[in-house]
């Protein structure tokens, strides 16, 4: 009697494993790919696509060097499942998933005006496939689990860290990519010092500067570029001051720092440090002498 107890017992353990097993197979089942962010760049583009679990996915492409309207780009949507891989399409524009060694291929057709220089038929690799564990832990991250991403350029600020600890001096445009000129202000241990000081400033190059509207996942994605805008040395009493909208001759949006100065109870004195531009190969360009740069008559700011 006792041995059939056992048996009984054991038997209702195995068939309890079983159909827990069976309920995490059926909840961890995706029809859609492995989420993370694959790669697909070469020597004159960055390309970058991001999958999350939901199946939505964000195709970003960026021309190094001198850009091109039209060879840079981006699209998003939502796969489906399609028969053996995954299927987007809106209007003429079509795109279809298929698994390969390491990442994914990826197919497209009439989606490049709109995408910028997307390869007809091109492999797209998953970002640390190289280790064993890196898919799984990937495709089982939490934070993707809630539509986030992880920086799709190591090294370059995330978008919600931009949004919370930067500030944004002026937007403007090339190529048909934004280009916001950010300052990371840093505090200056005092509450009564008017003098304001930065630890950071730089050309960002994404594809809008409307953060507060961006996903979860989006925030979490870095911007496509960041030039990072030279500071000039400053004492312990000086601080930083911006200036932007100036102009060089036909040069527009350059950006002219001044180092401020106030000694006691005199007023403020400012002296043009240096003036800076993004030229057509996204680099940062000094203009020499800052003094030539004609501004905007306004109070220079931060």
């Amino acid at each position: 009697m006792k041995r059939s107890n056992h048996l009984v017992a054991l038997g209702l353990l195995c068939a309890s494993i079983l159909g827990a097993t069976a309920d995490v197979a059926a909840e961890e089942y995706s029809p859609f790919p492995p989420a993370g962010v694959y790669d697909a760049s070469d020597s004159a583009f960055e390309r970058l696509l991001t999958i999350r679990r939901n199946g939505g996915f964000t195709l970003e492409v960026m021309q190094k060097g001198k850009p091109g309207s039209l060879r840079s780009g981006s699209g998003e949507g939502v796969l489906t499942d399609a028969p053996g891989g995954w299927r987007y399409a809106e209007g003429r524009c079509s795109m279809t998933l298929r698994r390969a060694a390491g990442g994914m291929q990826l197919h497209v057709e009439a989606c490049a005006s709109d995408w910028g220089d997307v390869p007809f038929d091109g492999k797209y690799a998953l970002q640390g496939a190289g280790a064993g564990a890196s898919r799984a832990a990937v495709a089982s991250s939490p934070a993707l689990d809630k539509q986030t991403a992880t920086p799709a350029v190591a090294g370059l600020p995330s978008r919600r860290q931009l949004n919370d600890t930067w500030s944004s001096l002026d937007i403007g445009g090339m190529a048909g990519k934004t280009v916001i000129v950010m300052v990371k202000p840093v505090q200056s241990g005092t509450t009564d010092n008017i003098l304001e000081h930065f630890s950071k400033a730089a050309f960002v190059i994404d594809t809008t500067s409307d953060y507060q509207a961006l996903s979860p996942a989006n925030l979490a994605r870095p911007p496509i570029g960041l030039v990072e805008i030279p500071l000039p040395p400053t004492r312990g009493d000086q601080g930083l001051e911006f200036e932007v909208e100036c102009s060089d001759g036909k040069l527009e949006d350059v950006v002219v720092i001044s180092i401020a100065s106030q000694e006691n109870a005199k007023p403020m004195t400012r002296r043009r440090a240096s003036a800076w531009r993004l030229n057509d190969h996204l680099q940062a360009v000094e203009i020499k002498p800052a003094s030539r740069v004609k501004c905007p008559v306004t109070q220079p700011g931060y």
